[in-house]
């Protein structure tokens, strides 16, 4: 009886033994099994993907879907968020155990947590070893047109129907539609797609092929497959999405699309050179969303929920969405993450990170961000992705002087071209024709200026802190409300700040800046003082930008400790004095002192030696001691000067050098009574001229109207000019030699005037067969209290950049150059009516 009591208890105790170890190896081997949990789940992934491929491409060969797959890929994809949760949840659960982990803080809890991990590991084994391999029969040919799931659009529905509209022209092949990353052009190429499915009897073939960055022939022509070899004297659309080089569609083994063949080719990229190198017949723009379609589109996220019933979150959400500058991608991603966010300081807070911190968010970063660096990884050039950066310093929104930023990248030595300036700034324009043919940067309503959409400027940002790494090597906070400087947690890792547009009052501190390089300090209507603190452990800095800063009165002389300064802009300031130790800078090459009308002494300038922009206008009066001085900067390529002294302005044009190196000039009340003032010295840099009250007849002899070669006379890059209340002016037919003027202000000027351009005078130079076309890139013209004013043009022109026309009391002005449909698109009649009706039109019975 002992023994079977005996042998009972051994049994009991063995199975309960093995029991106890089955349970307790969730515990004990949680990490190993954790660990291939991990190694497998990437596995589980690929061979997902890899047998969608498969399906995909048998149906598009016109081959049947196996059942077993699809089974297998729904079990596949039903765990796979479990893997995920579980590893998400590992090292809250490895913090449990203890005892080199024999043991837990909560042995209940790991236990389950460690059996749900066995498992699901066991599942994905099995699922990996039951994997069908995807082969199945031919069941006939491939589908004509393939149709492809699409959503319900926002604001594409006009684009959609103009790209329609040239797509079915005959005499349009290739179509290509360009545009920035997440506009929307993928979606557009989707919907072209659906179209074709509805107009079937157009074309047999449709194929759609997504080729993206790498390109990759085999694998398009993989695509393509056996659809185009079956039908090679039928129409096909072919559709290429995001391309980013040119597809030679010969290597692909598409015939060119021709008017004989009917056949057509759309693809979608973010680079305008990319239309071009594709050969195409007509190219669109995909253009981001208008203020209420962005809208739209943002709160079709919060359908299902009354997030947006609150007053104060609808309010933010408006303002989150004009962060998102009317582009798709991020109204989308930022709109889903923001859901079901259902606080005020949530809203708050998300719209202080855009602001700042961007990449802070994983969805900004993973979907937006990440994408958006696909344009700039492409751009080939180190320098113009450092020219890209440096954009983002710009207040967001804010047009950006296209001048202004070739010369900061000059100054930080981004660019140079051995030393030639002219080439390097001709190589700096290049650079952002570069930008904004990739659609990094985008033009602005005046050629002088671009601007960087606001999720670009992001993007930027988040490149330049080392994707979110180093946050304090570009401190951006423009437009941003400070009353002080913005508290940097580590100043030596600081190597540019731009804080323009702030109410800072007072700069007191001294930090530490040993890699700033750029400092941009403007438009801070506020700031009075600045300590010379500041600028005492500034070793490298080479551009200080204070313009714009109407309040500031004193610039200490501790800025002549900033030993490497290149580009010093005191603008429109009321400095009363310049420090004498501006002096010591003797790496300063760009010195801006515009519109400063305290006329502070200008003494310090003559040990400027080193100088090559000298900017002065509208700030004092050149002297001939001035001109002296200027005279000793060997290196000057670039003046700018005011002027109010007939004398004096001979004196400056008698000199070549200097005269050749005017691009501004503004003359107040200069009375020249000895004929046409001598410009022709100064011709080929004037940008911009500005005559204010005095008498002068002309700006250069009349005689050189009369020449057959214009090219030595023409004021090629001259582009504004603003004439108010001069005396002795007949005409201003001087004009017809600036071919690139875009802008023209004249306003109470003398009775003599009468026309603007005289067909008398340029009547020997604009015969037939004569290059010149006289204001071929005029954007605005404006004409005020111009009282004898008869003519502007003889004809009519064809003024094709014409924008904005002003005209007012110009009674005698009976005629314009252009056709009465474009004086009633200006709105000439709502400034005087009685007169636009006496207007004489040519053939006017068709004009009505």
């Amino acid at each position: 009886m002992g023994n079977v009591v005996s042998s009972v208890l051994s049994i009991g105790f063995e199975a309960a033994k093995n029991l106890l170890f089955e349970k307790a190896k969730y515990i004990l081997e949680l990490e190993a099994h954790l660990e291939a949990l991990e190694k497998v789940k990437p596995d589980l992934e690929d061979a997902k993907v890899a047998l969608k491929g498969k399906l995909e491409m048998n149906f598009r060969n016109g081959l049947g879907r196996d059942e077993r797959c699809k089974v297998w890929i729904s079990k596949v994809e039903a765990i796979q968020p479990k893997v995920t949760k579980l590893l998400e949840d590992s090292t809250a659960e490895i913090e449990r155990l203890s005892m080199c982990g024999y043991c837990s803080s909560n042995f209940f809890l790991t236990y389950c947590y460690g059996r749900d991990v066995l498992e699901t590991l066991k599942e994905v084994q099995s699922l990996l070893s039951s994997k069908p391999s995807g082969e199945v029969a031919s069941t006939g040919p491939p589908p004509g047109i393939e149709e492809r799931a699409t959503e319900p659009t926002v604001g594409l529905e006009k684009m959609l129907e103009t790209t329609w509209s040239h797509l079915m022209e005959k005499d349009v092949g290739i179509l290509g539609l360009y545009g920035m990353g997440g506009v929307g052009k993928s979606t557009l190429l989707e919907k072209i797609n659906e179209k074709l499915v509805e107009k079937k009897d157009e074309f047999e073939v449709v194929i759609f092929v997504l080729v993206s960055r790498d390109l990759q022939v085999e694998k398009i022509q993989n695509e393509i497959g056996e659809r185009l070899g079956i039908c090679d004297e039928e129409r096909f659309v072919m559709l290429l999405d995001d391309i980013w080089e040119k597809v030679k569609l010969k290597d692909i083994g598409i015939p060119f699309p021709s008017q004989a063949n009917g056949s057509k080719v759309v693809f979608t990229t973010r680079s305008k050179v990319v239309c071009g190198r594709m050969r195409s017949h007509h190219v669109l723009e995909v253009k981001k969303l208008d203020e209420e379609n962005a809208w739209e589109l943002f709160r079709r996220n919060f359908r299902g929920n009354n997030t947006l019933s609150d007053p104060e979150i609808h309010k933010l959400a408006r303002q989150l969405c004009e962060k998102c500058g009317g582009l798709p991608l991020a109204l989308n991603v930022i709109g889903e993450t923001m859901a079901y966010k259902t606080s005020v300081p949530e809203w708050q807070c998300a719209i202080d990170d855009l602001d700042s911190n961007a990449g802070g968010y994983p969805e900004v970063e993973d979907e937006i961000l990440k994408i958006l660096k696909f344009s700039y990884d492409d751009l080939k050039d180190e320098r113009v992705k450092q020219c890209f950066q440096y954009c983002a310093l710009f207040p967001q929104d804010a047009g950006i002087d296209k001048d202004v930023l070739v010369e900061y990248w000059i100054s930080e030595g981004i660019i140079d071209e051995g030393g030639d300036r002219k080439r390097t700034i001709n190589e700096g324009h290049k650079i952002i024709g570069d930008l904004v043919r990739a659609c990094l940067l985008m033009t602005v309503d005046t050629s002088e200026k671009v601007k960087m959409h606001d999720v670009l400027r992001q993007m930027a940002l988040w490149v330049a802190s080392s994707f979110g790494e180093k946050e304090e090597n570009f401190i951006v906070k423009t437009c941003a409300g400070l009353k002080d400087m913005p508290k940097v947690t580590d100043w030596k890792a600081v190597r540019r700040m731009s804080l323009g547009r702030n109410e800072i009052r007072d700069i007191s501190i001294s930090p530490d800046c040993p890699n700033l390089t750029t400092l941009l300090l403007t438009r801070s209507g506020t700031l009075a003082n600045i300590s010379g603190e500041f600028f005492l452990s500034m070793p490298k800095l080479v551009i200080l930008d204070l313009s714009t800063n109407i309040n500031l009165a004193k610039l200490p002389e501790e800025v002549s400790k900033l030993v490497s300064l290149r580009h010093l802009d005191l603008s429109t300031t009321c400095l009363e004095n310049l420090p004498e130790g501006l002096g010591k800078l003797t790496q300063l090459r760009y010195f801006a002192l515009r519109g400063v009308r305290t006329r502070p002494s200008l003494s310090v300038i003559s040990s400027l030696v080193n100088i090559e922009m000298l900017l002065l206008h509208d700030t004092t009066f050149v002297s001939r001691e001035l001109i002296d001085d200027i005279k000793l900067m060997k290196n000057l390529k670039g003046l700018g000067v005011s002027i109010n002294d007939v004398v004096v302005l001979k004196r400056l044009l008698s000199i070549p050098r200097l005269a050749s190196c005017i691009q501004h000039i503004t003359l107040e009340r200069v009375i020249s009574k000895d004929g046409p003032l001598q410009f022709e010295t100064a011709m080929a840099s004037l940008r911009s001229i500005e005559i204010q009250g005095g008498t002068i007849s002309d700006i250069m002899e009349h005689t050189r109207y009369g020449g057959r070669s214009t090219s030595a006379i023409s004021f090629q890059n001259l582009s504004v000019v603003k004439i108010s209340r001069v005396n002795g002016m007949q005409d201003l037919s001087w004009l017809v030699f600036a071919p690139n003027v875009i802008s023209i202000h004249v306003m109470w000027s003398s009775r003599e005037l009468q026309e603007i351009i005289s067909r008398e005078k340029v009547f020997g130079i604009l015969n037939e067969g004569s290059s010149i076309v006289p204001f071929r890139k005029l954007r605005e013209i404006q004409l005020r209290f111009l009282m004898e004013l008869k003519s502007i043009y003889w004809e009519r022109l064809e003024l094709p950049s014409l924008e904005r026309v002003f005209i007012m009391m110009c009674p005698k002005l009976k005629k314009l150059p252009f056709s009465k449909e474009r004086a009633y698109y200006f709105d000439l009649r709502a400034h005087n009516e009685e007169w636009f009706e006496r207007l004489e039109w040519e053939d006017e019975a068709i004009e009505d």
